[in-house]
């Protein structure tokens, strides 16, 4: 005799089971841009698990299993979808789905078509994609790995998500511990204690005829790691640091070696930071660290008063890229243009504030030295000026 009520559990598992196979199908075959009828998702159904529902499964059932996530996983369906206007209220996922379904009717027949949408829109993980393959310190396969993780929250948007690499890639990325890096750095952040670090440069390899990561002068060091923050292309570490009033800036790729440093409290004052509150060290919101910070060098910002020649090489959108669209200038005045030895060959020039450390200010100014003067303070000018004349010393012996 046949076992009746193993054959009851057994039908009724994989009842609870086609809600899963439900899902994956809407999920497989669905967004906002293509929704399906309950007569499409049954078919679906039917031909990706055939096995596990015997090819038996009808409109009836699906209805069914729709009304059934409808009334009993409270906020699985909404009434609107999530876009890039939707504000922070609208956008809330109460129950941590990651996703959402979706019934409307169609305009011509009134037949309800159902869809599947996840919460991360398909701009929000192009940029994140886009941002990944662009960053150099990260070897391929760690592309390819996150772009098939972030291909899998939306099916549908798989192809442009897919990373394809090209035969440069595997000469440009090199193997390292980025991704590793940041895991540990996150959870000694989290877990607000130091950690020794390893830090390196790279130096030239005589035997190779390339480069190499080596250990930099005074490392390993002990701080205090307090953010993660992208600025220019690359990953940064803000550190607090014992030896100086203000934070330093060391990038993830460059790091050799991390461990974490259990620290109570008391021992967290000396580090440095902007805010001290109970013993820990916290800093301003990462935008508005990257504002003051716009060149990531290690020191302390000070305000420059630069003179730019707005009609100069693009010289406008590279000082907003920079330093901000909040950056504010005027123009100088004909007394100030005889003052500054400044003359009237087609050129444009402004009186631009910004704020960042000497050592990154050099690094721009020298980088833009046709069309960037620093005016203050004076021992950012004389430092441009012994950097301009050693260089003109080098190129004056040049034939």
């Amino acid at each position: 005799m046949p076992n009746t009520s193993e054959n009851k559990k057994t039908k009724k598992s994989e009842s609870r089971n086609n809600i899963l196979y439900l899902i994956l199908t809407l999920k497989n075959h669905s967004d906002r841009n293509n929704p399906i009828s309950i007569s499409k998702i049954a078919d679906h159904i039917n031909v990706d698990y055939p096995e596990q529902c015997g090819g038996n499964i009808n409109r009836t059932t699906v209805t069914r299993l729709l009304d059934s996530l409808e009334y009993g996983c409270p906020g699985l369906f909404r009434d609107d979808d999530i876009t890039e206007y939707s504000e922070a209220g609208d956008i809330t996922d109460d129950n941590n789905f990651g996703f959402y379904l979706r019934c409307i009717s169609d305009r011509k027949t009134g037949t309800r078509m159902y869809y599947y949408e996840s919460v991360l829109l398909e701009s929000e993980l192009m940029t994140l994609y886009d941002a990944i393959e662009t960053y150099n310190y990260l070897d391929v396969e760690d592309i390819r790995n996150i772009s098939l993780k972030l291909s899998s929250l939306r099916p549908l948007s798989a192809d442009r998500l897919t990373y394809r690499p090209s035969r440069t890639d595997g000469m440009l990325k090199e193997d390292n511990n980025v991704l590793k890096s940041i895991s540990i750095l996150s959870e000694i952040i989290a877990d607000r204690n130091l950690a020794e670090i390893e830090y390196g440069q790279y130096v030239f390899d005589s035997k190779t005829s390339g480069f190499k990561l080596e250990m930099k002068e005074g490392y390993p060091k002990t701080l205090l790691p307090l953010k993660l923050i992208w600025s220019n292309g690359l990953y940064y570490c803000i550190c607090g640091n014992s030896a100086h009033e203000n934070t330093i800036n060391l990038r993830v790729d460059r790091m050799i070696f991390i461990k974490e440093v259990p620290a109570k409290p008391s021992e967290l004052k000396k580090y440095s930071g902007f805010n001290r509150k109970n013993g820990y060290t916290d800093i301003e919101s990462k935008s508005m660290y990257r504002s003051r910070n716009p060149i990531m060098y290690a020191g302390e910002p000070i305000h420059f008063v630069l003179l730019v020649n707005a009609i100069g090489d693009n010289m406008i959108n590279t000082m907003i890229d920079v330093f901000g669209i909040n950056i504010k200038g005027s123009i100088i005045t004909d007394q100030e243009k005889k003052k500054y030895g400044l003359n009237d060959n087609g050129s444009k020039w402004l009186k631009i504030r910004v704020t960042s450390s000497m050592n990154g200010m050099i690094l721009f100014a020298k980088e833009y030295s046709g069309d960037v003067i620093i005016l203050s303070p004076e021992e950012g000018r004389d430092r441009m000026k012994d950097v301009l004349s050693h260089a003109l010393n080098y190129y004056s012996k040049l034939s």
